[in-house]
């Protein structure tokens, strides 16, 4: 015994760490800074006041020159700005403004948002890679500041392509835009292994500030050199088998499932396959438990539908009458109905989301011939017939046709409409 407590070691170990103050700032002219902005298709989805997270987005970057000293160099990238989702295209981002001086860019920054639309895929890695070659000859302090509200969509790790960067001087500090847990997850190791920071922006409104936050973050030196050893990855909930990838040789290292939720591995980075997705940028430490949640996603009552990613389309299982619930990988998915769709729902890691359909039901007393459900605009959403008198939908405003009789239905989450006899 070397008569040190647990305890005392632990201490210890936080000492050797650099200690930064609230009020220090690294956000000095002599640095050069690339924003990275998604404009993926996720993006599309509504905050709880009506705007879209692009809307708000949009607001905040143009608002970024203001926030570094006038002789900063700065730009910015985009991805998925260029392709439709249904392209898959995962080369999707483009130098929207090179490097210039803030004092005098903020105009065309302005410019080039107010013009972007976000419609396609997440390639975060592949950005990263582009962005470390994005910065002129000469240029001292790099720094890459990413915002994104969601995870790597596509091919490559972008925690791998993030240490790559950091051996090359090149730190990462990222934004969580009301992303879920394992999107936060993902920036925050990309952010750690580059010596960045990340900042969360959970609601929408505070971006602004949270970007002012990353742009004056300095870069964090560890003083302990990584640990050797194993390390542990454990999920809180596996119904299937889930293959474990090294990501960095792309080779499976072992299976997560129901009876075996816990893997020991050597440190490094990992993916975790769930369906047609993997969850990526996973670190594994030595002497450490890193634990990931799956969550859970609930529609009532039971009905026909399918879960897809609302970015990429890709489906993660269907509904009927006796499943009325999913175990997810942490993410924003669209609820597909035989005639309708229900968009843009997060599913978070060890919660359960429930979703309540509408119901529209015909009494089994009333008598009629033809009856129907359709949108204010004419669009069939359900169709009733001799086996069928009750039908779900999303929340909205619909037309109930019974015989001719038109009756409005503004629906609301769970609201169940009965046409009866009279």
């Amino acid at each position: 015994m070397n008569g040190f407590s647990g305890r005392t070691l632990l201490l210890l170990g936080i000492a050797l760490w650099p200690i930064t103050t609230a009020a220090q700032t690294c956000n000095t002219a002599d640095r050069t800074i690339a924003l990275i902005l998604d404009a993926s298709g996720s993006m599309n989805a509504k905050l709880p006041h009506g705007e879209t997270r692009i809307e708000v987005a949009r607001r905040a970057v143009k608002g970024v020159a203001a926030l570094v000293p006038a002789q900063t160099q700065i730009s910015l990238r985009l991805y998925g700005a260029q392709s439709p989702a249904t392209a898959k295209n995962c080369r999707d981002t483009h130098m929207g403004v090179p490097f210039g001086p803030a004092g005098s860019f903020g105009e065309t920054i302005a410019k080039v948002v107010d013009g972007t639309k976000a419609q396609g895929y997440t390639p975060i890695a592949y950005s990263l890679e582009q962005a470390a070659n994005d910065f002129p000859a000469g240029a001292k302090q790099r720094a890459i500041v990413l915002v994104s509200d969601g995870k790597e969509t596509c091919q490559g790790d972008p925690v791998v392509a993030a240490k790559a960067l950091a051996a090359k001087g090149v730190v990462v500090h990222t934004v969580g835009f009301i992303v879920d847990t394992a999107a936060r997850m993902q920036l925050q190791n990309i952010a750690r292994v580059t010596g960045g920071s990340y900042f969360d922006a959970p609601v929408g409104p505070e971006l602004p500030n949270t970007l002012k936050a990353a742009f004056d973050a300095c870069k964090r030196v560890a003083a302990l050199p990584p640990k050797p050893g194993p390390g542990k990855l454990r999920t809180t909930s596996a119904i299937f088998d889930h293959a474990v990838f090294n990501s960095e040789t792309g080779k499976q290292v072992g299976t997560l499932n129901r009876v075996r939720l816990e893997l020991q591995l050597p440190a490094g980075i990992y993916e975790v396959q769930f369906g047609p997705s993997r969850w990526k940028g996973i670190e594994v430490r030595a002497g450490e438990t890193t634990t990931i949640e799956p969550g859970v996603l609930r529609v009532m009552p039971p009905s026909s539908a399918e879960v897809v990613d609302s970015e990429t389309g890709e489906s993660f299982g269907k509904f009927h009458a006796v499943t009325d619930a999913h175990t997810l990988m942490p993410g924003v998915y669209d609820l597909r109905l035989p005639s309708t769709e229900w968009r843009f729902h997060k599913v978070d890691g060890g919660r359960t989301t429930t979703l309540r359909l509408a119901q529209v039901i015909l009494n089994r007393d009333l008598k009629w011939k033809t009856a129907r459900v359709t949108t204010k605009d004419g669009k069939v959403v359900a169709v009733f017939n001799a086996v069928t008198w009750k039908a779900s939908m999303p929340p909205g405003d619909y037309v109930v046709e019974v015989d001719g009789n038109k009756l409005p239905f503004p629906a609301t989450e769970g609201e169940v409409f009965e046409v009866k006899p009279q």
